[in-house]
């Protein structure tokens, strides 16, 4: 839910944001099997909303066990704040551009070993037709289409790997929320639904541009929002269905006609934060959460079959480029660091299991407060915030995310996943501990993305107490609690 400034949120999108999104160790082991094979679908992950062009910040975001990183790319920052009435816009050396920023930040992206990803967001004025309605007064308002062609085919061509010896950008993402009046306007006209088919439009232009420079290039279409509320949000499987031209809730079938040709697109994204747990399903029957994944994943799989996506992929991969729960410390209403912690590996396993291959979390480190209250702010970093960036401290939850790894008490003895923690292979140990510490319970094997999965056939845990934990290498995952934690309202943000 971030706008194309990403470095802060301001006051008032926060108070938006909230007001509409948001109303003893016994038994021992038998039998020890190997863990069942491991699918070979990968979980890659990232780190969204990182601004910071400091090299130390790319050094811990590929520290924390990513290969991507991404930053949108302000159209209105980089371009000029008035058109000029002689220039190329689609020329990426025209002076009118000013892209220092993003230069530096995609550099050391790649210096870092990092795949930077660019979200093209922020219309300036010129490019916008019609001026959002108070209180969101200078949001996104339908932007031209064709402006927005002139300018991604400069970005694109910039970021091309043959433009001043600049790195080459593969992952392009065309704005961002656009089923929220807080990023995009508007989204009724007489009352009736119109940021899908203005978005439509958009997105196709977006992605014949990008294409244009590099068909190998891999386009995005705008992560949704979870929630629909009103006038101000229009529930995310409501959109993508008229986005899609799709009809049915529970049996998504295609519209008549061939809805324009088609939506243009490689990959769709989801932005499903919850206000809960991992598994948490929400109550509005078009709202999408962590825990409601498959009904977006069956409404795909019917737009794939139907025609209506024209991208490189026959199934097209669903992506979450934003995930996260605020932390406490230091937001007094976010999640305690011991359940933040099971929560992330706990997310990850299940955005793995709903088939979602790439996986980022919202952010590297805490937004500054800049004296605002907490319930204004955004305190989900994987870094607690320092007074600088190199003297920020690791939040636990950190660990569960570069190491993702779960365990689950079951009949015939523990199930777990896991993730190594730089997506190798390898042999990965899974412990028990019980009151002389922890003791080798069975070895597992992690396929060349890293994953593993299995069951040890035990009776420790059949009371639901214990921890089990995997090490790989010489690091362990933070162990994990065989006790159940029970769902229970948690805003994201605290």
């Amino acid at each position: 839910m971030v706008e194309a400034s990403r470095s802060r949120i301001s006051p008032c999108v926060v108070r938006l944001w909230r007001r509409f999104a948001l109303p003893a160790l016994v038994g021992a082991l038998l039998v020890l099997v190997a863990p069942a094979g491991a699918a070979a679908r990968p979980l890659i992950t990232g780190v969204s909303g990182m601004s910071e062009d400091d090299p130390i910040a790319f050094q811990r975001t590929a520290a924390a066990g990513t290969q991507l990183v991404d930053k949108p790319l302000g159209w209105g920052s980089v371009a000029p704040a008035e058109e000029p009435s002689d220039w190329d816009p689609t020329d990426p050396g025209d002076p009118n551009y000013n892209w220092a920023s993003t230069d530096l930040w995609v550099t050391r992206a790649v210096q870092a070993g990092l795949d930077p990803f660019l979200i093209v967001d922020g219309a300036p004025s010129w490019a916008q037709r019609c001026q959002a309605p108070a209180p969101l007064t200078g949001r996104l308002c339908d932007p031209d289409p064709a402006k927005l062609v002139a300018f991604a085919t400069a970005a694109a061509r910039r970021y091309s790997g043959y433009f001043q010896g600049l790195p080459r950008v593969r992952f392009w993402q065309g704005m961002n929320e656009p089923n929220l009046s807080l990023f995009f306007n508007p989204q009724f006209k007489d009352g009736r639904p119109a940021s899908p088919t203005l978005y439509r439009a958009l997105i196709n232009a977006f992605y014949a541009a990008v294409k244009s420079v590099d068909p190998s290039n891999t386009v995005i279409a705008a992560g949704l929002g979870p929630i629909g509320r009103g006038r101000w949000a229009i529930a995310p499987m409501r959109f993508a269905r008229l986005l899609l031209c799709m009809n049915g809730r529970r049996d998504p079938h295609p519209t008549r006609g061939n809805c324009g040709g088609g939506v243009h697109f490689d990959v769709f994204d989801m932005h499903p934060y919850t206000t809960g747990g991992p598994t948490h399903v929400p109550r509005g029957g078009d709202d999408v959460a962590l825990g409601n994944l498959a009904k977006l994943q069956e409404l795909l799989t019917a737009a794939d079959r139907a025609g209506r996506i024209k991208g490189r992929y026959r199934r097209t991969p669903l992506w979450i480029t934003e995930f996260s729960w605020d932390s406490k410390p230091p937001d007094p209403g976010g999640v305690s660091m011991p359940i933040l912690a099971r929560w992330t590996s706990e997310a990850l396993y299940q955005a793995w299991s709903a088939g979602i291959s790439r996986f980022f979390w919202f952010s590297l480190r805490d937004f500054p407060s800049e004296g605002a209250p907490f319930s204004e702010t955004v305190q989900s970093g994987l870094y607690f915030r320092g007074p600088t960036l190199a003297e920020d401290k690791p939040k636990r939850s950190l660990y569960a995310f570069r190491f993702p790894f779960v365990a689950t008490s079951q009949k015939t003895g523990i199930s777990f996943w896991g993730r190594t923690p730089t997506s190798s292979p390898g042999r990965v140990i899974i412990q028990v501990r019980d009151l002389n510490g922890w003791r080798t319970a069975a070895v597992a094997r992690a396929n060349r993305a890293g994953i593993f999965q299995g069951v040890v056939k035990t009776t420790y845990g059949r009371n639901k107490r214990g921890y089990v934990r995997a090490r790989y290498r010489r690091e362990a995952a933070i162990p994990f609690s065989l006790k159940p934690v029970k769902d229970f309202y948690q805003p994201p943000f605290g």
